[in-house]
């Protein structure tokens, strides 16, 4: 699939239902798309889906006759296997507690491997059997006398427990779910798309310059060679966020580029010692972060420099490493909040504890106790006293974390443009260039130029190298 909205048809949602609470509604909103292009790896796989596709058949209110023709049946089998395959790749990605994203747009599946009909199918016949839970989606608005939201929101999936035993009943888990199956890795058609909402793409003379900047970065890096035993590459789609009115947005809100496929097998995914066993045309690579990226462009903002001879938040909490990744995390997650934490929510505190796991850091290394939110934010003020204007109005209006991410992502897109045109292919990581090793000079130069000429101020660049 290549389309990035759906409204589902309001025969599936007839009354606007109470919202989803608020604790479920981010996984949900992380649930990748169904691609439906997936299909078994070897004969006892292929078996153990036939099988399937038998036992829970379309249901009996399916228009037409049931399987008249064999043809039909494969159509069945070849859009369970998928389905299937999708669903356990939801829960293998550990990103939305195995919800899927599924469009019920008829058209979006016009010359799809998966026809309407046949996905219809199954999805009506495993969630009659139990075998998939989901949550209705919904159009973009509704009649006057039935009040709902303005953006559409896509159908979501998640296997249950019931279909969980049959699989691993034949040895196939959400862990070895590639192993099982041959996944066929697409980009999507839009390079350029619309989150938090996910809507449809406007065609607007902006969108097509953008289109066709990501177009153009994603022909350059296809004439050089990326290896490495995981990492997959098909190129890039830029994101934006926050666009609640289409007709007043400006796209300057979030903006960065992620690489596709969206899966395990992504750069983007893996940690950075991984990131550094690639290659680019057969050449070993570097990592050049901005350091503290966000807090640097904030200062900007403020038409001061962030003290670049200094780490940003070593020794604001104690001399320990944890110590100073708890007041990283702070001023960063209040960056995302909008305004500066006050106490640690169950989200804050999960995030951070798995991005400690990341780090290397024990399961039992943090406590909350230890760090009351109150003593973090006052030894952070201390540190940085400009963050007590977060929240309020900067240059004249109130920013947020989706500003900061624009600057950040112009900054990195114009680095990789002008690098392009003196032959040089790079990776963005967010806040970061991963280039060949010979380009390093090159890179930081061409990095730092464009960071001044996007804020005004000097960033501190670090460097990450295999062995080091």
């Amino acid at each position: 699939m290549t389309h990035n909205t759906d409204y589902s048809t309001l025969t599936e949602r007839p009354a606007w239902e109470p919202k989803t609470p608020k604790e479920e509604r981010e996984a949900l909103d992380k649930a990748p798309l169904a691609t439906l292009r997936a299909q078994p790896a070897n004969a006892q796989v292929a078996a153990f889906v036939s099988g399937l596709a038998q036992r829970y058949r379309r249901p009996s209110t399916a228009k037409g006759k049931s399987y008249a023709r064999d043809k039909t049946l494969m159509k069945h089998v070849t859009a369970v296997g998928a389905f299937v395959a999708d669903l356990l790749a939801a829960i293998e990605s550990d990103r939305s507690e195995g919800w899927l994203r599924c469009s019920l747009n008829k058209s979006d599946y016009t010359n799809q491997r998966v026809t309407w009909r046949m996905f219809d199918a199954v999805r009506q016949a495993f969630t009659e059997a139990g075998l998939v839970e989901h949550k209705p989606g919904y159009p973009g608005s509704y009649r006057f006398d039935n009040p709902g939201p303005m953006v559409g929101k896509l159908t979501r999936y998640r296997a249950t427990p019931l279909l969980l035993a049959a699989c691993e009943a034949h040895g196939i888990t959400p862990a070895t779910v590639r192993e099982h199956f041959q996944f066929e890795e697409i980009m999507p058609s839009e390079l350029v798309r619309l989150t938090s909402p996910n809507q449809k793409t406007p065609d607007t003379e902006k969108v097509q310059r953008l289109r066709a900047e990501v177009a153009e970065l994603n022909a350059f890096f296809a004439q050089h060679t990326l290896t490495h035993p995981v990492v997959k590459h098909l190129g890039w789609v830029r994101i934006f966020h926050d666009a609640r009115n289409l007709q007043t947005y400006r796209w300057d809100k979030g903006g960065r580029l992620y690489s596709y496929p969206q899966n395990d097998a992504c750069y983007q995914h893996i940690s950075e010692d991984q990131r550094l066993e690639m290659r680019i045309d057969g050449e070993s690579v570097v990592e050049i972060d901005i350091s503290s990226a966000y807090l640097t462009i904030f200062y900007a903002w403020c038409d001061q420099q962030l003290d670049t001879n200094a780490d940003a938040y070593a020794g604001i909490l104690g001399p320990t490493e944890l110590d100073r990744q708890v007041a990283k995390f702070w001023i960063n997650a209040s960056f995302g909040n909008g305004n500066l934490l006050t106490r640690w929510a169950k989200e804050f505190t999960t995030d951070f504890r798995e991005r400690l796991a990341k780090k290397g850091f024990p399961p039992d290394a943090f406590d909350t106790k230890a760090y009351p939110m109150s003593r973090i934010k006052e030894r952070a003020l201390q540190r940085h006293p400009l963050l007590q204007r977060w929240g309020g109005e900067i240059r004249g209006r109130v920013r947020g974390w989706a500003d900061l991410m624009f600057v950040e992502s112009k900054i990195i897109i114009a680095t990789m443009q002008e690098l392009m045109t003196k032959g040089v292919p790079c990776m963005p990581v967010h806040d970061s260039l991963i280039v060949q090793a010979s380009k390093e000079a090159l890179a930081a130069d061409t990095l730092s130029h464009q960071f001044r000429a996007h804020t005004g101020v000097v960033p501190k660049l670090d460097v990450s190298r295999a062995g080091f």
